[in-house]
């Protein structure tokens, strides 16, 4: 018979590190998780545009920045102590 130890190492890491349950739910977490996600396709996105010739190195890295500013007030504006 296997361990939960086992079945965690065959599951995906964002499945495996955080398990979701009851006492340690945030809807907070999320949707900073589909946020990284997110941001994550859109660099994939980008990086192929420059590797295709369409995006110039700077206007990617200015895009990638943007983004990376974006998720980051995103972050903070989720996690800001309610008032």
């Amino acid at each position: 018979m296997s361990t939960t130890s086992e079945h965690r190492e065959e599951l995906p890491y964002a499945e495996s590190s955080h398990p979701v349950v009851e006492s340690n739910f945030l809807p907070e977490l999320m949707v900073s998780q589909a946020n990284l996600r997110e941001f994550g396709q859109k660099v994939s996105a980008i990086r192929e545009l420059e590797m295709k010739g369409e995006l110039s190195r700077f206007e990617s890295s200015k895009e990638i920045k943007r983004l990376w500013d974006n998720l980051n007030q995103n972050k903070e504006d989720l996690f800001r102590p309610k008032r």
